[in-house]
């Protein structure tokens, strides 16, 4: 395993020794830090809050993008945590899932059969899904490969163990989960990843224009009569709640800018339920004309 790996998944071992607690601790302590020291997630939430956020007073923006740094942290710090590895370890985990919203949502479109497309936004821990959603379905998740090759090799472990069936974002990786979908099963998206411009369109969200993946869209016509639904877990005190929330039928419309637009908007929504919780040090807008992470 090369030395960086090595290094990376030592520190995530050591956090998973930690409860909830400690681990969130440490991740306020280690964003605090960060924001004192102006760092570049500091800089890049910074400027994201102002773009999405333009009519909240300046003291306001500071308020959120320090919240944010240190839940953005507390969500790195948990990782230890959510990656289980064991049988023992994810029922744990799913239990520090205090309340499902929306459960309702999922189980009818379950139960209707003709497969799910789960939409997960960087919001709260997204890794905690995987502790309850693949007791319940045959998931398969799409997921960006790492630089680091033993890292990934660990990563994927890690997460596969809770029974999700994971792929990169290959050519081959993305033809499984078309096929996985057509086939009527169900499937997880991470919607808010900046493409490549050849993989996007632009749709507007927090009313900037934001190159959006096309993906989502081509899955839909690929299975028409598919349920489309977010899901994403939110911190609370003492664990977590998952939400499932349906969108707009417009995201199911022909025309794939009507379908982007509706998911920016839907996401918009999620992040309504916590928006110090989304990672906004995510360079979101990197491709937008105005150039607007220039120096940072």
């Amino acid at each position: 395993m090369d030395i960086k790996s090595a290094i990376a998944l030592g520190l995530i071992h050591s956090l998973g020794a930690l409860n909830l607690k400690g681990a969130r601790a440490m991740g306020s302590a280690i964003g605090s830090l960060l924001c004192l020291t102006h760092s570049r997630m500091y800089k890049v939430t910074q400027r994201n809050i102002e773009l999405c956020y333009p009519d909240l007073p300046k003291a306001g923006q500071q308020s959120l993008v320090k919240q944010s740094v240190k839940e953005t942290t507390k969500a790195i710090t948990e990782i230890g945590i959510a990656w289980g590895g064991s049988k023992e370890k994810f029922a744990r985990n799913a239990a520090m899932i205090e309340h499902v919203r929306n459960q309702d949502l999922f189980d009818e479109a379950l139960a209707k059969g003709d497969g799910i497309m789960i939409l997960t936004p960087h919001l709260g821990n997204w890794e905690f899904i995987s502790s309850w959603l693949p007791q319940r379905c045959d998931l398969m998740a799409l997921y960006k490969t790492a630089k680091m090759p033993g890292f990934e090799k660990a990563m994927l472990k890690a997460r596969e163990d809770s029974g999700a069936t994971l792929v990169a974002g290959t050519a081959r990786g993305v033809k499984g989960l078309f096929d996985h979908y057509k086939n009527k099963k169900v499937i997880m998206i991470l919607p808010d990843q900046e493409p490549a411009p050849k993989s996007g369109v632009w749709a507007d969200f927090f009313g900037v224009s934001t190159l959006t993946p096309k993906v989502v869209h081509s899955m839909i016509k690929k299975n028409p009569q598919g349920t489309v639904l977010f899901a994403y877990v939110i911190r609370t005190k003492n664990g977590f709640e998952l939400i499932f929330r349906g969108l707009s039928d417009d995201i199911y419309n022909e025309d794939v800018n009507i379908s982007a637009q509706a998911m920016n908007k839907g996401i918009e929504e999620c992040i309504a339920d916590a928006p110090a919780q989304y990672q906004w040090d995510y360079k979101r807008f990197k491709q937008h004309p105005a150039k607007y992470y220039k120096g940072l």
